[in-house]
């Protein structure tokens, strides 16, 4: 498997190489650096993390995870690569370096980039969050803290309905959205509760966002776009609607 930068990672022999010369990795950071390089999109948090390299039975702490990242980087670092190729987002965890992910996306596809698709929707007025089967968060957008009445409580890990308590009570229906049995779920106009800076009224349309992952571990995620629909309310009241 060859990423550009001249990263290479042979997953046959569980060996890493950059410019021809091996990265030493031990087998988990061999692990931890593939889930990376296998989701350049997203933030990982530590339990996603967790969730995908441990069995429950010998869960590790936040400090060796960071220990395993530290070390992933060391080993770049002795055979010269300049990037720091794990980055650490501060309160919701890791994410591959920008610089190797653009790489990644110029390389595989000439669609336009991830994070141009992401300036698009900022633009039009709609952040996002993806949560797992039990409705914790695993990614999110960065501006979605201004779409949310308690700001306070979002954070990767945690359970979606404390940011968001419209969330709460969708068991079934984001069950049937990972299931196919249902393909969308929409909510309209959803108004402000109490966060002064939130949207006066917000639409939330829901799609399933299949994960690949390593091995068997793959997961149904949920997608939840947040449209700021404060314009179209006012239009709507105008028009009597």
């Amino acid at each position: 498997m060859l990423f550009p930068g001249q990263i290479c990672v042979d997953t046959d022999s569980c060996r890493v190489t950059y410019q021809d010369e091996t990265v030493d990795l031990y087998p988990k950071q061999y692990q931890l650096l593939l889930l990376f390089l296998k989701h350049p999109n997203y933030i990982l948090s530590y339990d996603f993390i967790i969730n995908r390299l441990w069995d429950m039975d010998h869960i590790p702490t936040y400090s060796s995870i960071r220990t395993h990242i530290k070390s992933i980087r060391k080993a770049f670092k002795k055979v010269k690569y300049s990037e720091e190729i794990i980055e650490n987002v501060y309160g919701m965890g890791y994410r591959l370096n920008p610089v190797i992910n653009n790489k990644i996306r110029e390389h595989n596809s000439p669609i336009p980039s991830v994070s141009g698709f992401q300036n698009l929707l900022s633009f039009k007025g709609i952040e996002y969050l993806v949560i797992d089967d039990q409705l914790i968060i695993q990614y999110l957008s960065p501006n979605l803290i201004y779409y949310c009445d308690y700001p306070q409580h979002l954070q990767v890990g945690v359970y979606a309905g404390n940011p968001f308590p419209e969330l709460i009570g969708l068991e079934e229906v984001f069950d049937k959205i990972r299931k196919k049995e249902d393909k969308t779920f929409t909510i309209k106009r959803i108004t402000r509760n109490c966060y002064p800076t939130r949207p006066e009224c917000i639409n939330l349309y829901v799609i399933v966002d299949k994960v690949e992952d390593i091995g068997d571990l793959g997961k149904q995620l949920v997608l939840v776009f947040f449209e700021d629909a404060s314009e179209q309310m006012i239009y709507s009241n105008c028009q009597g609607g």
